[in-house]
């Protein structure tokens, strides 16, 4: 479709209008023109997509972490509710795993320790069963002779005999 020579006077006049509104200073009759029109509609269509398509990134990473769920089918809320639920029973569990599996080692090396005291105090042991005797009524005990300088510790049951001994009842 070929321009008459009024369609093309206009056309370049409209153009150094709009050249003369950026700054940009041309005759109405310079070649130029026209191409500068349509390098100018060009980028003005192709602000025009990238902003339309900037609104479609923002829309579509708004909906990648939304902040209100909406639910279209039946079910669907309770298996969110369902999925939540797991996830905080899974993790629970796992700690709770972490947890029990640290108190089971430190309870092993708690009882490696207690063997050892008690393999090291035998011989006190040994010892003091060999002087434990029986009242008239079944249960055990041991006389202590009192230390030196007020040093007997304070028992759950005892009974002092005399001045110098202490009798601690062990239980039947």
């Amino acid at each position: 479709m070929a321009m008459t020579d009024q369609e093309q006077k206009d056309l370049r006049s409209y153009c150094s209008f709009i050249l003369r509104e950026y700054g940009f200073h041309f005759s109405p009759n310079d070649p130029v023109v026209p191409a500068l029109y349509i390098i100018h509609k060009e980028m003005q269509l192709n602000n025009q997509n990238n902003k339309a398509i900037a609104g479609l990134v923002k829309e579509a990473s708004s909906r990648i972490n939304p902040t209100v769920f909406n639910f279209n089918a039946r079910g669907e809320a309770w298996k969110f509710q369902l999925g939540i639920a797991v996830k905080w029973i899974l993790s629970g569990g796992i700690i709770l795993l972490f947890i029990w599996v640290a108190v089971w080692r430190w309870s092993m090396g708690n009882d490696l320790d207690k063997a050892g005291r008690i393999i090291k105090e035998a011989g006190h042991i040994r010892g003091l069963l060999g002087r434990a005797k029986r009242d008239d009524a079944g249960a055990y005990f041991i006389d202590f002779t009192e230390a030196k300088e007020g040093s007997i510790r304070p028992f759950m049951k005892y009974r002092r005999l005399n001045d110098s001994t202490v009798r601690v009842h062990l239980g039947k």
